[in-house]
């Protein structure tokens, strides 16, 4: 039914005349903060408007209505209206809404008016500490715009609050939580609703007070809600949620300049098939290369010899302080694989072979032999790379030292249902022959420094250390899964520890996790997928080669 209307008294209007002005000036105050172009309106046609019947009955009609509402939700507190002084200065109190209710021959609202029994939207967005509903009995009808209940005008009724907590979350994993609200006697309430955006991708189970699903936006998010203590009388709130970012989408992916040297790809993958028996090798850029705008630094050589029968497997490291260590972990892997492969395809892989032959008979004095035979050879490949990396450096002006790089190196030799492997072990990563399940056999020990990401590199020093036979491995086994080289890449966010890298069931885990991609038609670059997964504070390059 339409409301009741009547003109404003000659009082009202003196009432309502300094809020109107405060109202209509607000928006043509010279300075202040606005979100739209002010108009341009001369002082005489602004004092026109501020006096004409027409605007001062329509403002009356709206403060009616406005003052109704207020006084259903702060208990007889003035609306004030507020504004910032000229040129952007402190928010200042301009004028107070004009209070009817005293006035002579103001008329009450009848008990049709819609706005008499107007209640309070179904939900609304109000701060933290918000007000309880009306009661009915305490706000009759009958009363004029502006009244104060009898009941409210003796007292100011407590503020009702209530603080809710939810766990942080995390964008893109599953989350699953209860919200926790008490009210400010630390009693529990219960939430009702939540009004939670649709681009948040969660949603709320009011039965169970859990809030749920995979939150899609990081951020902090104040997400409105409602609540009641004792079923009957409902309170609006509000309750932050954190979502915290992907770690992946923190890392950028910058390409390296055009004219740096030594250019590198930033994947590299290797297949090569024998006479039952498969190799393959990835390499992948680390992602604290990718964000810095790098080459990868890693590097691998991998060749087989139908004829022979021999294998030859190398992953090198280069050091992420060295400016060019990714060009001296190509040159180790290059110039010790070449002399390597050339020894196992002539006469040493020859002698090597027929020592083989005679294993069984007697394994001792056969495998100490290989070892010596495999030391020298090493020693040789070890000189030969460290000499190409001084010949470089010193082609381009620079020191051997900024050619710093890991070198591992493996030589296998499957026959008669056995595997035999020689190993060479500088730096840290990881040698291991694998296999059969809950059984590993590493191959030496990483070098490690003092402090955190320290470790021995190939130089001259290093093959003159008087300890560098400790760095050869010997052995012939038996129903073996896979012989495998890695870099530190791999092994650190995989094992952690010297104590990890003995665990046969994190070797395990790790198979577990490989066998899967080998079955594929193409295991090599499966395996340069699979070395991007993400591991929290281990992001350098990594790089594996295995034969099975």
């Amino acid at each position: 039914m339409a409301r009741l209307r009547r003109r404003p008294t000659p009082e009202e209007r003196a009432k309502l005349a300094p809020y109107l002005e405060a109202l209509v000036r607000r928006l043509f105050e010279p300075g202040d903060q606005c979100f739209f172009e002010r108009p341009q309106v001369s002082p005489e046609r602004l004092e026109a408007f501020l006096t004409s019947d027409e605007v001062l009955e329509a403002t009356f009609d709206y403060v009616e209505e406005l003052v109704a509402l207020w006084q259903t939700r702060r208990y007889g507190k003035p609306i004030r209206v507020m504004a910032r002084k000229p040129g952007a200065g402190p928010i200042v109190e301009k004028a107070v809404m004009p209070d009817f209710s005293d006035e002579a021959g103001a008329q009450p609202k009848t008990p049709e008016s819609p706005r008499a029994e107007a209640a309070p939207p179904p939900f609304t967005n109000s701060e933290a500490s918000a007000m309880p509903k009306t009661d009915p009995a305490e706000h009759p009808a009958a009363l004029r715009p502006g009244q104060i209940p009898p009941a409210a005008a003796d007292r100011t009724p407590p503020e009702v609050t209530a603080s809710f907590a939810l766990a942080n979350a995390k964008a893109g994993v599953a989350y699953d939580q209860k919200i926790q609200g008490h009210d400010a006697q630390g009693r529990p309430v219960r939430v009702l609703e939540m009004r939670i955006p649709n681009a948040l991708g969660l949603t709320f189970d009011a039965e169970s007070g859990e809030l749920r699903g995979t939150p899609a936006v990081d951020g902090d998010h104040r997400i409105p809600l409602r609540w009641t203590l004792d079923g009957a009388s409902v309170y609006s709130g509000d309750c932050l949620l954190i979502v915290n970012p992907d770690p992946k989408s923190l890392w950028k992916v910058i390409e390296p300049p055009d004219d740096a040297p030594y250019p590198k790809s930033h994947v590299d993958a290797t297949l090569l098939s024998g006479e039952g028996l498969k190799i393959a090798a990835a390499s992948r850029r680390g992602r604290s290369h990718e964000h810095a705008g790098s080459f990868r630094d890693d590097d691998f050589y991998v060749r087989h010899d139908p004829e022979t029968g021999w294998s030859l497997m190398l992953v090198a490291d280069g050091a992420g302080s060295a400016r060019f260590s990714r060009q001296g972990s190509r040159i180790a892997v290059a110039a010790a694989g070449e002399h390597l492969l050339a020894s196992l395809t002539g006469d040493f892989g020859e002698r090597m072979t027929a020592a083989l032959n005679g294993w069984d008979a007697d394994p001792a004095n056969t495998g100490q032999a290989m070892g010596g035979e495999f030391h020298y050879l090493f020693h040789k490949a070890g000189q030969l790379a460290v000499q190409a990396i001084e010949q470089e450096a010193q082609a381009q002006g620079a020191a051997a030292r900024d050619y710093a790089t890991t070198l591992l190196a493996a030589a296998v030799k499957r026959q008669a249902g056995a595997t035999f492997l020689a190993t060479f072990w500088m730096g840290d990563g990881a040698i291991a022959a694998y296999g059969p399940r809950g059984k590993v056999r590493l191959m030496g020990t990483p070098d490690g420094g003092e402090f955190a990401g320290q470790t021995r590199f190939l130089d001259r020093a290093a093959l003159s250390d008087q300890g560098f036979a400790k760095r050869i491995g010997i052995g012939r086994y038996l129903d073996l899964s896979a012989v495998l080289l890695m870099t530190d890449g791999v092994s650190d966010p995989r094992f952690e520890t010297d104590n990890g890298l003995n665990d046969p069931t994190k070797w395990d885990s790790l198979w577990d996790e490989i066998a899967p991609r080998l079955e594929t038609p193409d295991p090599a670059q499966r395996l340069a997928d699979w070395l991007d997964f993400f591991s929290p504070g281990h992001h350098d390059d990594r790089t594996i080669a295995l034969l099975w």
